[in-house]
């Protein structure tokens, strides 16, 4: 019975078919043939073409695509436009983009990439972070204007040219808690960080639109805005738990550790055994020079009797 219903239910489909095409007129049938060929064309765009590869994976990351379907990431996989990038703790996550764009993120971080164009001159580049830090060089497609690349953090849009920036979301006292663990950082004096984001440039310019009006931070600068009270302040440094932070800038820390300022109340003072600058420190091995050596005066030196 079940074998007879589905004959005839193929039969009548088949029919209705043939009857569709036999009244039809041939361009109507152009017409539809083109419509199948592009969506189909569209599928396949939108499903095999990847805008980017991934060249790091430490600890724990994953990507979530546009159908919902999450995967586990691994060296030389394709990322997609539209993916959600979520690394976990103690996760680091490096992805290069065919137009040389390269971003790096830190453990827990959650970064989307809402749209990059398959092509150069297919659109422009819309990134998200949710959560997290993130190291961004980006690349040929944001050289052309900054209005093509947009980075959206939570408090507001982040444009840039051809740069290399960092950006943190230090929600609560995390990023304060971090800044603890380093110990280089504990001379140098420590901007508010609690409840802010911070965008530190390597190189060329970013403009962050969080503030009142457009802010400019320059090479070797950074734009420390407090979500809390709506203040911006751009300093015209790295912040040190930046510098020491993994790949967000460790390979910088010779540039722009000397621009850091110390903290008056922190390792100003000498202690114990702590040599000043310009002395050379003390060693029992040491011996001073024949110029330094004290001598006693020669009229009080015992004469030598000459045999």
């Amino acid at each position: 019975m079940i074998r007879r219903d589905f004959m005839q239910a193929s039969f009548f489909q088949t029919s209705f078919i043939s009857n569709l095409f036999v009244s039809s007129s041939p361009i109507t049938l152009m017409c539809l043939l083109w419509v199948c060929v592009f969506v189909a064309s569209e599928d396949v765009i939108a499903k095999e073409k990847s805008v980017a590869s991934i060249v790091r994976v430490v600890g724990e990351v994953s990507a979530t695509g546009l159908d919902g379907e999450t995967r586990k990431l691994h060296i030389q996989q394709p990322i997609y436009s539209g993916d959600k990038l979520v690394t976990g703790k103690g996760g680091w996550l490096t992805v290069n983009f065919y137009d040389l764009t390269r971003v790096v993120l830190r453990p827990e971080t959650e970064f989307h990439i809402v749209s990059f164009p398959i092509t150069m001159d297919a659109g422009d580049i819309d990134l998200k972070i949710v959560r997290g830090g993130v190291r961004i060089t980006s690349g040929t497609i944001a050289s052309k204007t900054h209005e093509r690349f947009t980075l959206v953090t939570p408090s507001g849009n982040l444009h840039a040219g051809r740069a290399e920036w960092v950006v943190r979301i230090c929600d609560g006292e995390r990023c304060e808690n971090e800044r603890e663990k380093v110990k280089q950082c504990k001379k140098y004096q420590k901007p508010m960080l609690e409840n802010s984001e911070v965008v530190s440039v390597y190189q060329g310019q970013v403009t962050s639109d969080s503030c009142e009006g457009s802010v400019v931070v320059e090479k070797g600068s950074s734009n420390i805005f407090n979500t809390q009270t709506q203040r911006c302040d751009v300093i015209d440094q790295v912040p040190c738990f930046v510098l020491f932070d993994g790949k967000m800038g460790k390979d910088k820390i010779r540039t722009f550790l000397k621009k850091l300022t110390l903290d008056e109340g922190e390792g100003t003072g000498h202690e114990e055994g702590q040599v000043k600058e310009g002395e050379r420190p003390e060693s029992r091995h040491s011996r001073p020079n024949s110029r330094t050596r004290r001598t006693t005066p020669s009229i009080d030196r015992p004469r030598r009797n000459r045999r």
